[in-house]
């Protein structure tokens, strides 16, 4: 039978061999003058200290996480001349009781010289990247702000909603290759719903989740999702920052699942020189290289470039599947003046394989067979006919506008398109001998592309002693969308003795050819409002949704129009500069095409979420605690009990409590947590679901990561960390189905993951050696085996151990 090959790919060899000469060059450049020892021209005037700070900063290009009381009340004699980032600083810092220490590759943290620790005051205010904005990275693993739940500037501790900001330093960390694996340590989400498959992202969050419905967002923009296969996916290494917005969004985003949804953000260009190279290896022959490349093009710093790739081929744990990956986002900001901004984003990313995307029979996976379970490694495809392949390009820009002091335009736009041919031999049911299955073939040809747009004003004012930042909005998408399906019989494949190469002449007839073009408009207005310690947000939406779908099989086209208001009031209150209590009422929509049982044109669900909550940020550390509590109701769910019978009659209620937690214990440990408990509940349905949980949505999670960057002078550059994560029960599906009398529930049991990590940062032994380091990362170190569940004879096994070592470079 055929297996997995072990040889090395060539496309990746030379990939990787290319790349490592770039990288042994670059470093036989720097070698004389890493960018720590580089000597920089410098004209800072003399000045209250945090004002010289940041301007050095901001013309070095390093991430300085600075304590606020530390600077306050201190001055510095500026700095002239000829300096190095190390000279520079201790110029800066001379006769102020301060001192600097470096924590990575172009990364510093300010503290007190050890002398005068006895000064520290006992309102020592907590750590902040004085140079972070929204869309800007992250110095460590706690982001400060976001313009994902506001779409303005807002510290997270005055959003009045529970986010959670995934910075590409602790992705990195924790060695997550995708968005959803970025996802695993948040609370109040299932990121892995569809066990060890890659090829889309499909987050479970809060209760409601769907493979079909879009919660993806980049950079503030629906990441386009038609109703086939052609769905575009986010490239983790393109990301500055994951953020998950928990809560119904609908008032700034429209169409969205009521339980929250997921914006990356994009890497952009930096007003300085930087740049950072990876090669790594590891299981099921996994080869990855990836460049990014970042600073001004012109002396006068108007225009700045980045470049972003990454080339990834490997095989799975599944016999016969194969992951690879090419992706490119180059990137140019123009800064013509102080007013202007103009960011040019383009990404192209093609996968010649996907991956595997099969599905497993219940009894043998979840349920004990008494022939034996299925091997994990068991592939219910074919090579002789499975084939995916994906391209995927996208062009857009962002322009911001000071009209004045008062008034700010910004307009985003974006154009994606998305095509994906696929063919796949899948289970569809055991056969009585409880090793045989029974299969079926699905080749599909489907494509998706369309623009969206967002147009965006903003003011900034008072009105007496109410001070306001109003937002007015217009967002339009247009969506085309076409798929071809082919379906029919395959030969049975028995999973204690697969042969492959069987399934070559299939007969496969038309199953599904359809076009479908969206248009959405909606306006928006969102205000926050501020008066001393209290604070409040409104705001409002109105969308409109025409969807035409003509199926050129039957020559019958339906024409449907929705239109839905969505509102949002959130109330602020803060205790004193570190504890805020919130409370909020929000509203979201989603439009179901098609009709019900009874011809009736289906209307869009509805849902609407009240949530309270505290956000902790300590005195005494840098970090940030959320504590939530939401009650959400979704109401008008469709029920397909067959293609002709559908009742929009159904209501899901998920209420829950979330504490997440991210902190800097010192300058060495950094401690993530999260908790989560949802009591979701399908509340009416024509099913004998009702009463129980939805599908996909586990009882209860948890997880804890910790890592420390070893003090001891004959370990110092090691950095060891840990994680384990807990997903609890959840129900995965009825047998044979939920609209079946004495239907048997899937009830898909819990499981602990224990993940590791090691780095060793070599410019701790050699300062020509700075930015170099390796990294070695095991996920489910213990090699759990574990299994998802959505429906019946539609399981899959999570991810075996995997492990992963990586070469890096920053500059």
């Amino acid at each position: 039978m055929p297996t997995r090959t072990t040889q090395p790919h060539a496309p990746a060899l030379l990939l990787l061999g290319c790349l490592a000469t770039a990288i042994t060059g670059s470093y036989a450049q720097a070698q004389p003058a890493t960018q720590s020892l580089q000597q920089m021209q410098f004209a800072i005037p003399a000045g209250r200290l945090d004002q010289v700070l940041n301007q050095f900063a901001a013309a070095t290009g390093i991430l300085l996480a600075v304590d606020g009381n530390l600077t306050r009340d201190r001055v510095s004699q500026g700095l002239q001349g000829t300096h190095s980032i190390h000279s520079g600083l201790a110029t800066i810092l001379a006769d102020t009781g301060l001192t600097t220490e470096q924590t990575g590759p172009a990364q510093y943290r300010l503290s007190l010289i050890a002398d005068e620790l006895t000064t520290l005051p006992d309102t020592y205010i907590a750590a902040s990247q004085i140079n972070e904005t929204p869309q800007g990275p992250v110095a460590g693993y706690i982001a400060q702000r976001s313009a994902s739940a506001t779409k303005t500037d807002t510290s997270l501790l005055r959003t009045p909603q529970a986010v959670t900001v995934i910075s590409a330093q602790q992705a990195q960390a924790q060695g997550a290759h995708s968005l959803t694996q970025s996802l695993r340590y948040a609370a109040g989400l299932s990121p892995e719903v569809r066990g060890s498959s890659t090829r889309y992202d499909i987050p479970y969050i809060r209760g409601f989740g769907s493979p079909s419905d879009p919660i993806i967002f980049q950079d503030g923009l629906r990441l386009l999702r038609g109703p086939g296969y052609a769905i575009p996916q986010v490239e983790a290494w393109g990301s500055e920052r994951i953020e998950l917005l928990r809560g119904p969004s609908s008032t700034l985003y429209g169409t969205a699942m009521p339980g929250g949804l997921v914006n990356a953000v994009s890497k952009r260009p930096t007003d300085y020189a930087r740049g950072e190279a990876q090669l790594q290896l590891g299981s099921h022959d996994h080869y990855q290289a990836a460049l990014d490349l970042s600073g001004p093009a012109n002396e006068e710093g108007t225009l700045l470039y980045r470049l972003v790739t990454l080339g990834k081929v490997a095989d799975t744990q599944v016999v016969n599947s194969e992951e690879e990956r090419y992706y490119i986002a180059p990137s140019l900001t123009l800064k013509p003046n102080e007013r202007t901004r103009l960011t040019l984003l383009s990404s192209y990313q093609k996968d010649p394989e996907g991956g595997y995307y099969g599905i497993l029979p219940t009894v043998g996976s979840l349920w004990k067979s008494p022939a034996g379970k299925i091997p994990r490694d068991f592939n219910d495809g074919d090579p002789a006919f499975s084939e995916y392949d994906r391209e995927q390009y996208a062009l857009g820009y962002e322009f911001e506008y000071d009209l004045d002091d008062t008034w700010s335009l910004r307009h985003h736009l974006r154009y994606l398109r998305a095509d994906a041919i696929s063919k796949d031999v899948a289970t569809a049911a055991l056969e009585a001998d409880n090793h045989t299955i029974r299969r079926y073939a699905l080749a599909t040809d489907e494509s998706i592309a369309g623009i969206v747009s967002d147009l965006q004003l903003q003011s900034l004012f008072t009105t007496g002693t109410l001070q306001h930042t109003l937002l007015m909005g217009w967002e339009h998408q247009n969506i085309d969308s076409a798929q071809k399906r082919l379906y029919g019989s395959a030969p049975s494949i028995d999973y204690l003795n697969p042969r492959y190469g069987i399934a070559t002449a299939l007969n496969l007839g038309p199953f599904i050819d359809q076009d479908q073009a969206i248009e959405q408009n909606a306006v928006y207005v969102q205000d926050q409002l501020q008066l001393g310690n209290w604070g409040l947000l409104l705001g409002g939406r109105y969308d409109r949704v025409h969807t035409d779908t003509d199926d050129n099989r039957t020559a019958v086209s339906q024409r449907q129009r929705d239109s839905a208001f969505s509102g949002k009031l959130g109330l602020l209150y803060n205790f004193t500069e570190q504890l805020v209590a919130y409370g909020s009422y929000a509203t979201s929509f989603l439009p179901v095409s098609g009709t019900d049982h009874l011809g009736k044109a289906l209307t869009p669900t509805t849902s609407k979420q009240y949530e309270v909550g505290l956000k902790f940020q300590p005195a005494s550390f840098d970090g940030l605690f959320t504590l939530a509590y939401f009650d959400i109701t979704q109401q008008d769910v469709v029920a397909t009990v067959n293609p002709l019978m559908r009742y929009q009659t159904g209501e899901i209620r998920s209420k829950g409590i979330e504490l997440e937690g991210k902190a800097s214990l010192d300058q060495r440990t950094q401690l993530i947590a999260a908790l989560s408990y949802t009591d979701a509940k399908v509340s009416q349905s024509v099913g004998v679901d009702k009463g129980d949980s939805p599908i996909g949505i586990p009882d209860r999670s948890a997880s804890l990561w910790l890592d420390h960057r070893l003090a001891h002078p004959a370990l110092d550059g090691l950095t060891i960390g840990a994680g384990v994560r807990y997903i609890g029960e959840a129900v995965g599906g009825y047998s044979p189905t939920a609209f079946t009398p004495g239907a048997r529930r899937l009830d898909v049991p819990g499981y602990t993951l224990l993940d590791a990590m090691a780095r060793y940062d070599f410019g701790v032994l050699d300062g020509r050696l700075d930015g170099i380091s390796v990294q070695l990362n095991a996920n489910n170190l213990a090699d759990k085996t574990y299994v998802t569940c959505l429906s019946n004879n539609f399981c899959n096994y999570g991810n075996g151990r995997t492990v992963y070592a990586s070469l890096n470079y920053q500059w």
